[in-house]
């Protein structure tokens, strides 16, 4: 399953891997400090075979990997990889989609803050290269070397438009 994509977009292949709910409830987890399957089973309410299958491609995709822990039998925790890792910035950019959107200011359940001066942080900001800013509706999808025929067609076709993007601003 790792690194086999049916098509040339980021965001495809990240679908591929946390296209449900569970799967991304497992990675929370394990960033709150989960490591063992009965605590992901209770923190999340997953089903068994649920949660078996979803460490299994977790751990097949390289984002968790198995660690053994028992004296006595197979005990296996899960932890982090350096890839798993690297989704900490999505995960925060989720929760602060959802606290906006969905709960709306001053109903957030979970804020994440500086554990040194418990301030929260910043929304996702972008930069290029040289560390400026790139307002959202600067940004503009490129090719990559690994885009398909199909994805420099629709990457054409955007950029033709130029209307990939929809900042709306308030009406009123």
């Amino acid at each position: 399953m790792a690194n086999q994509h049916t098509h040339t977009c980021g965001i495809a292949a990240m679908m591929n891997i946390f296209g449900d709910r569970w799967t991304w409830l497992l990675v929370r987890e394990a960033f709150y400090g989960a490591s063992r399957f009965t605590e992901f089973q209770r923190n999340t309410g997953a089903s068994r075979n649920i949660l078996t299958d979803r460490l299994s491609a977790l751990v097949e995709n390289g984002i968790f990997q198995e660690i053994e822990v028992g004296m006595r039998g197979k005990r296996t925790a899960y932890g982090l990889t350096e890839k798993g890792r690297a989704l900490l910035p999505v995960m925060v950019a989720m929760g602060q989609w959802a606290n906006t959107y969905e709960y709306g200011a001053g109903k957030e359940p979970v804020l994440q803050v500086s554990s040194e001066t418990g301030r929260p942080l910043q929304s996702l900001r972008f930069f290029d290269d040289a560390e400026t800013e790139i307002p959202v509706e600067k940004l503009s999808p490129r090719p990559g070397p690994g885009a398909s025929s199909a994805t420099l067609r629709r990457l054409r076709e955007i950029n033709a438009d130029r209307n990939y993007v929809s900042v709306v601003s308030d009406p009123s």
